[in-house]
C-alpha cells in the first residue's frame, strides 16, 4: 500500500508550533491552551486544544478513565484552523507502546467515507458518473441482471449486492480483484426484504475499488494517494506497507462488542449468512484485523488506516468546499459535485441490523447517524468498534477519532458522542 507521510504535521496552516495560537481563515486568532503530560497510567490527553475549547479535552481524560478506553485520538479543524489535537492511552497493550501523535489505526467502516471522497474525485474528474450503469465501466458486470444497476445504488446500499455468494475464508477478503470478479457472476438478492437498504461490510467497496480502476487505469489505493493523500500530504491509505506496520495500534475487543454480533454469526438465515458470516468480520477466537497480512492487503470498505490528524484535515477540506458558492476555486471538491454527495438518497430501516439509515448517493451517511453529538448537515461514515470521521459545514468543522477499543453501538459507548457535543457545544458558544 502507499502511505505517505503527515507533511501538515506538527505545524499546520493557521497554527503556531509553538503552541501561541491558531489563526482562522478570517483572521482571528485564538489562544492556543497546552495540555499536560501523560501522567500515571497514560489517563491524561497529550497534545493541545485551543482556548474555548477545553470541554473536549477533558472530555477525552473521560474517556481514558471512565469509559473504557484504551488508546485513542481526536482531532478537529473550526473554519480552516486545527484547534482540537489530543491524543492518550495505549497503542498496544502487549508491548507496552503509548499512543504517539503519529499512531495510525484501521476505521473499518469509516473506510466507507473515504471510498465516497474517492469517488467524488473521481467524478470531479469526469472519470466516472453516479448516475451511469456501473456495467458502463466494467462490462462483466451487467451478467445476471446487474446491467442496470448504477453506482449510486451500490454506495447507498440499495443495489441488492450486501454480500457474496461464494463461501470466503479470512484471507480471500484481502484481493478485490478475486473479489470484483465473483461479484460480476452473481445475481442481486431477491429476497423481498432486499427491498430498500441492505447493509454489507464489503461488496460496494469492491465494487467502487473495481469501476476506479477501470475508469482510471490505477487500482483504488494508488489512486486515493496520488490524488488525494500526496497533494494533501495526509498521513492515511488504503491499508498499509509492511515496513510501516509498527506504526499501527493494535485493535482490541470491548465492552459487550461481539455480543452484538451474535444472532449475525449464528443465524441459519441464508442472507444473513451470505453478508455477516462469508467470512465472520469479528471471530471471537481471533482478532484477525491486527494480521500484517489484513492491513497490507486492499479491503476498501474497511482497512483504510490513518491518523485522527490526516482524517480530520480531509474532512475539513470538504466542509470548507462544500460551503463555496456554486463556481467559486475549491480545494478538492466543487460545490456542486458535494451538493449532489450530501443530498439525501434514501432514509430506512435495514432488515438484517435494525438500524435506521440515512445515506446519500456518494456513500455518506448524513446528520451523524447512528453517532450523536452533531446534526443538521452533517456527512461522512462512523466505524464499528466506535470511531468517527466527518464534515459538518454548517460549523465549518471536520472531525475524526480514532481507537484501538472495539465497543458496541449503543449506551455501553459514549466515548465519540461525548466528544462530538462538547465539541459542537464549544462552537456554539465560539460563534459557529
Amino acid at each position: 500500500m502507499t502511505t505517505l507521510p503527515d507533511t501538515t504535521a506538527p505545524a499546520l496552516p493557521g497554527t503556531d508550533p509553538a503552541g501561541a495560537s491558531v489563526t482562522d481563515p478570517a483572521g482571528s486568532t485564538v489562544p492556543d491552551v497546552r495540555l499536560a503530560g501523560r501522567g500515571e497510567h497514560g489517563l491524561v490527553a497529550e497534545g493541545y486544544v485551543a482556548e474555548g475549547f477545553e470541554e473536549v479535552r477533558e472530555e477525552f481524560d473521560r474517556n481514558l478513565r471512565e469509559r473504557d478506553e484504551l488508546g485513542g485520538a481526536f482531532c478537529a479543524w473550526w473554519r480552516g484552523a486545527k484547534v482540537v489535537d489530543i491524543w492518550g492511552g495505549v497503542a498496544d497493550s502487549a508491548a507496552a507502546r503509548p499512543w504517539e501523535p503519529g499512531t495510525k489505526s484501521l476505521i473499518f467502516s469509516g473506510s466507507k467515507g473515504i471510498v465516497a471522497i474517492t469517488l467524488l474525485v473521481a467524478v470531479q474528474r469526469g472519470l466516472v458518473d453516479f448516475d451511469t450503469p456501473v456495467a458502463h465501466y466494467w462490462p462483466e458486470f451487467a451478467r445476471h441482471g446487474k446491467d442496470r444497476i448504477t453506482l449510486r445504488q451500490v454506495m447507498s446500499y440499495t443495489a441488492g449486492l450486501p454480500g457474496v455468494r461464494v463461501p470466503l475464508g479470512q484471507d480471500d477478503i484481502t484481493d478485490p480483484l478475486a473479489m470484483a470478479a465473483l461479484i460480476a457472476e452473481q445475481a442481486p438478492e431477491d429476497d423481498e426484504r432486499a427491498g430498500g437498504i441492505l447493509y454489507g461490510p464489503y461488496t460496494a467497496g469492491w465494487i467502487a475499488g473495481e469501476v476506479i480502476r477501470r475508469a482510471s487505469g490505477r487500482p483504488v489505493d494508488r489512486f486515493f494517494a496520488e490524488e488525494i493523500a500526496a497533494p494533501h500530504g495526509l498521513d492515511m491509505s488504503y491499508g498499509i506497507s509492511a515496513d510501516r506496520q509498527g506504526e499501527v495500534a493494535q485493535l482490541q475487543y470491548g465492552a459487550h462488542f461481539l455480543d452484538q454480533y451474535t444472532g449475525f454469526f449464528t443465524s441459519d438465515d441464508p442472507m444473513t449468512r451470505r453478508i455477516w458470516q462469508n467470512p465472520i468480520p469479528f471471530p471471537h477466537e481471533e482478532m484477525v484485523w491486527n494480521r500484517p497480512e489484513r492491513r497490507t492487503g486492499l479491503i476498501p470498505a474497511a482497512n483504510v488506516i490513518g491518523t485522527a490528524r490526516a482524517i480530520s484535515r480531509l474532512y475539513s477540506i470538504l466542509a470548507t468546499d462544500a460551503t463555496r458558492a456554486p463556481g467559486e476555486e475549491f480545494t478538492l471538491l466543487s460545490r456542486e459535485v458535494l451538493d449532489d454527495a450530501r443530498r439525501e438518497y434514501v432514509r430506512k430501516t435495514d432488515p438484517l441490523i435494525d438500524i435506521r439509515m440515512v445515506y446519500g448517493g456518494a456513500g455518506f451517511r448524513l446528520r451523524s447517524t447512528p453517532r450523536e453529538g452533531v446534526d443538521g448537515d452533517s456527512f461522512g461514515h462512523d466505524g464499528g468498534g466506535g470511531s468517527a470521521h466527518l464534515a459538518w459545514p454548517g460549523a465549518g468543522v471536520g472531525v475524526s477519532y480514532i481507537t484501538n477499543r472495539l465497543i458496541a453501538v449503543g449506551p455501553d459507548d459514549k466515548r465519540a458522542s461525548s466528544l462530538l457535543k462538547a465539541l459542537a457545544r464549544s462552537v456554539s458558544r465560539l460563534g459557529a
